[in-house]
């Protein structure tokens, strides 16, 4: 059992995965943040908003994420190796500029998948938030929709279900990424301002990333309850064991409600169908390449519940003629992580396919499901030269995850450093320095070298 200080407990953990996110206060004192406010407001009145160049311009950022309380909760939520994005943005909310609607972030993060609408579940990036000054209601904080992160179409919920994010200066709130958000209307006469940043797994759970002490799962009652104790096993590293719970129903009325106009009863049937295992298969294989879309997106959670067993039939359909379910049939397999490590041979036979759906997920899920093995990295490295530069980053961060086993692709991440794309740039760096050796290292140094970007000029 883990014992850590600044890492979660157990009642934290299995929080965040209901509400979807955990509110955490690191200690620094008043002028800290006043002084990050202060700068704040300075580069936007010379400079503007920096975009991605945000810490350069304000290194003491670094300090707040890397502050042992907020680590301590993105190393519970993320595993200890997870890695800072290179993409961050500082919102600024001037008063009365108006409010947004309720959306996901996408930048193909947590995925759209082949039908632009069905995320994963499980927990592979996180966003943070960090206010520099009080942020009242007023102030117009961030709102979310708390346990909404599982659901792809918006929830029917009210305004008065909106939770606000507010919080005095300092406040960092860790956030799913699929949580559904928005800026709120700032009626104050100040501005207000708030520093995102990105994050994400770099290795699957095999164990607890925080501190757990031998609880178990506590149920409520709640419709989504499969959901969420799937995703407790699957943090715990215990994927294929059995959910308590579930009342199973027939083959007949589940099918039925995967296409149900709630999502959380048809994603609900999903689990349940998963849970069944084998004699469900065929009905969930059915939804997967059938032509209803909301049973086809519901269906692909059934694979999370079923775990291993769901492999050969995802493997089967790789072959489909239909790319639209080859697409889909990488991408749940990805999703399954190490349940699917078997399939990475079929996985790495269709990276040349003419669609660049299925190459995109196929290559995106070799980093999941092969990050104990050299067995994709030459295929992926191939990649990294494909024509679509969402490919060339899938690539890239697949070899990262890859990590220390990738060191034969440190010829083509060489290469890939100078990629137009600014994604495919960074994970490439991020790869070469999880392989770690010297000559990975050393190639990294010169890049950092004349890549150094300057804040005066």
């Amino acid at each position: 059992m883990r014992k850590e200080a600044h890492l979660l407990s157990d009642e934290a953990m299995q929080r965040f995965i209901r509400n979807g996110y955990i509110t955490v206060k690191p200690e620094f004192p008043a002028t800290f943040h006043q002084r990050i406010y202060q700068k704040t407001e300075e580069m936007f009145e010379k400079v503007g908003n920096p975009g991605n160049n945000l810490l350069p311009r304000i290194p003491e950022l670094r300090n707040v994420f890397g502050h042992p309380v907020v680590r301590g909760a993105l190393t519970s939520i993320l595993g200890e190796d997870y890695y800072l994005h290179p993409h961050r943005h500082c919102h600024e909310n001037p008063p009365d500029s108006g409010e947004q609607g309720m959306h996901k972030d996408s930048l193909h993060n947590s995925r759209f998948a082949i039908d632009e609408h069905h995320r994963h579940h499980r927990t592979r990036w996180a966003m943070a938030f960090y206010y520099p000054q009080d942020t009242p209601l007023e102030l117009g904080p961030t709102g979310i929709w708390p346990s909404s992160q599982y659901f792809n179409t918006q929830p029917p919920f009210g305004k008065g279900e909106e939770l606000p994010l507010d919080g005095e200066a300092g406040t960092v709130v860790i956030v799913h990424y699929d949580v559904f958000h928005r800026k709120m209307l700032n009626t104050s006469d100040k501005v207000r301002y708030m520093v995102k940043f990105l994050f994400t797994r770099m290795s699957e759970p095999q164990y607890p990333s925080w501190n757990h002490q031998d609880v178990t799962w506590e149920t409520t009652g709640d419709l989504q309850e499969l959901t969420w104790q799937n995703l407790w096993n699957w943090y715990l590293g215990e994927n294929g064991k059995d959910q308590n719970g579930s009342e199973t129903r027939s083959l007949s009325e589940l099918t039925e409600k995967l296409s149900d106009e709630s999502e959380a009863i048809g994603v609900n049937a999903a689990y349940e169908l998963g849970h069944i295992g084998g004699q469900a298969s065929s009905v969930v294989m059915d939804s997967l390449k059938g032509k209803d879309e909301v049973a086809c997106r519901n269906a692909g959670y059934a694979f999370n519940s079923m775990g291993r067993s769901a492999v050969p039939y995802l493997t089967e359909v790789l072959r489909d003629k239909d790319e639209k379910v080859r697409a889909r049939a990488a991408d749940a397999l990805g999703d399954l992580g190490f349940d699917a490590q078997e399939a990475a041979a079929d996985l790495i036979g269709i990276l040349n396919d003419e669609s660049k759906d299925v190459r995109n997920h196929a290559t995106e899920a070799l980093g999941t499901i092969t990050q104990t093995t050299d067995i994709g990295v030459i295929p992926l490295a191939e990649r990294l030269t494909d024509d679509d530069g969402l490919i060339r980053r899938n690539a890239a961060l697949s070899l990262a995850r890859i990590g220390e086993h990738a060191s034969a692709a440190l010829p083509a991440l060489s290469e890939a450093l100078y990629d137009e794309n600014h994604f495919v740039r960074a994970f490439s760096l991020q790869a070469l320095e999880r392989i770690g050796t010297k000559e990975a290292t050393e190639v990294s140094v010169d890049y950092l070298r004349s890549a150094r970007w300057c804040t005066s000029h």
